[in-house]
């Protein structure tokens, strides 16, 4: 079992952000996923919700017996609302009212300081979008244009901002 590199607990053993189990992209290692899946299982995870652009490792954690959902986060300009769905999908994990919810996207990056951000905000955790981007960036994620536009932006805003990115 490995400890993730890069997460947060937004509320302890109940739920948490991470960045793609066995790490993104070309980094991405089937053994490390295997390990750090071992190692969030042992915090109580029993569902995973995945913002990921693919389905990538979602059977993997469905024949591992985790409950799973896919709200993929794919485009800046319909962020605010891919977002709202998948916070969504997360409540609903949540209200089965069994073992912890890990929520992922493929980098620790704005996207997913984003939704640790919307997390905060839907469960009360923080009572402005200003405050719970604070938060997100004292969890040690990256907040900038695109994190915020994506919380309080409009579609032009989000797409303006992740050009700049």
């Amino acid at each position: 079992m490995a400890e993730p590199a890069k997460y947060a607990w937004i509320e302890p053993q109940r739920l948490a952000v991470a960045e793609r189990p066995g790490g993104g992209g070309r980094t991405h290692r089937r053994e490390r996923r295997e390990s750090e899946m071992a190692w969030w299982r042992a915090q109580g995870v029993e569902a995973v919700v995945s913002g990921m652009r693919t389905r990538h490792g979602l059977v993997e954690y469905a024949l591992d017996g985790f409950r799973i959902a896919w709200r993929p986060l794919r485009d800046p300009a319909q962020g605010p609302q891919e977002l709202a769905e998948l916070v969504a999908a997360v409540e609903a994990q949540l209200e089965l009212g069994s073992g912890a919810v890990l929520v992922h996207v493929d980098y620790a990056n704005e996207w997913l300081a984003a939704v640790d951000a919307a997390l905060r905000l839907s469960s009360g955790r923080a009572s402005t979008a200003e405050e719970a981007l604070t938060q997100a960036a004292a969890d040690g994620l990256p907040v900038g244009p695109l994190a915020e536009g994506l919380l309080t932006g409009t579609a032009e805003d989000v797409t303006e901002a992740a050009g700049a990115v």
